[in-house]
């Protein structure tokens, strides 16, 4: 009945495999888990990938060249056995036994279901305060009633089941080339399309939390990936509405010379006194000046 998709690199989802396994245990239902191995260069999670793999109701799939989370996840839907995926990433815990359970109940009623994400203070460390107080600060959006009212809102599929159909019929959009905005541009596509999106409580865990340096080498990442997005994606993005919004009022220049000026400034702030305000003006700054690039 589920296919359940983990695209990896370079993390052990080892405990994630074994808490889902129980689940659909559980569930009573037949499954599958494809885990999806996007070129992973740390030879311990390769080894523990390889032992996954080998598990009842477990496939591992190798990328032989790392090619994005996007691509791996249009592979692994490809080859997929039922009817109804559940996407998730490999940081992930289960915070639930009846996490699967709770999907089936909608399954076959909705084509599009968001469980949540929780986030967890023992995971915050020395070194990621960054991520974890950028996580912290989604948490009034990632609520249940917020998610409700506005579905399609700061989409993501960290824990999304869905239709395979109708996934296969969107899938990630082939320019999230490396991480970031795939799962914002599969919303925008599910609601220019009329694809309800339905919202539950049934949060996994994010565990990953990224270091402050990790963390903002993947946004110049996904920066990069929404400058090359047409304007029709752009302007549902808050960050490139603002961008845009400036640059017609002839005023973006002026956020491209702050970044030049204290961008450094800025990221030498973010590594040691990491602040989400602080980030929000360092990620318009760069993406101010990814725009000048692009119109030179």
């Amino acid at each position: 009945m589920i296919s359940i998709l983990i695209p990896v690199y370079n993390f052990d989802c080892t405990a994630l495999v074994g808490e889902l396994r129980k689940s659909c245990l559980l569930a009573r239902i037949d499954y599958e888990i494809i885990i999806g191995n996007d070129c992973s260069t740390d030879q311990s999670v390769v080894e523990a990938l390889t032992k996954l793999g080998e598990l009842e109701h477990c496939r591992l799939v190798n990328e032989p060249q790392n090619i994005g989370r996007a691509f791996i996840v249009n592979k692994m839907s490809q080859l997929a056995a039922y009817p109804f995926l559940i996407i998730i990433d490999s940081d992930a815990r289960v915070a639930n036994d009846d996490f699967i359970e709770k999907y089936i109940k909608v399954a076959a009623e909705h084509d599009v279901v968001c469980g949540g994400i929780e986030v967890r203070e023992e995971d915050m460390g020395a070194s990621n305060q960054l991520r974890y107080r950028y996580e912290h600060s989604a948490a009034t959006w990632r609520a249940l009633d917020y998610r409700k009212h506005h579905p399609y809102e700061k989409f993501s599929t960290f824990n999304l089941l869905i239709r395979r159909s109708v996934f296969d019929s969107i899938r990630f959009d082939s320019r999230c080339y490396q991480y970031g905005y795939e799962d914002t541009i599969l919303g925008i596509d599910l609601m220019r399309l009329g694809v309800e999106v339905v919202h539950i409580n049934n949060p996994l865990i994010h565990t990953g939390i990224d270091s402050n340096s990790s963390f903002i080498k993947k946004t110049h990442q996904a920066l990069q990936v929404l400058n090359g997005l047409d304007v029709f994606y752009q302007q549902h993005i808050r960050i490139s509405r603002i961008a845009m919004k400036l640059q017609r009022m002839s005023l973006l220049w002026l956020i491209r010379l702050w970044h030049k000026i204290f961008g450094r400034m800025e990221y030498g702030l973010l590594m040691t006194k990491p602040r989400v305000w602080i980030f929000s003006i360092y990620k318009l700054g760069y993406f101010a000046c990814l725009l000048y690039n692009k119109k030179k």
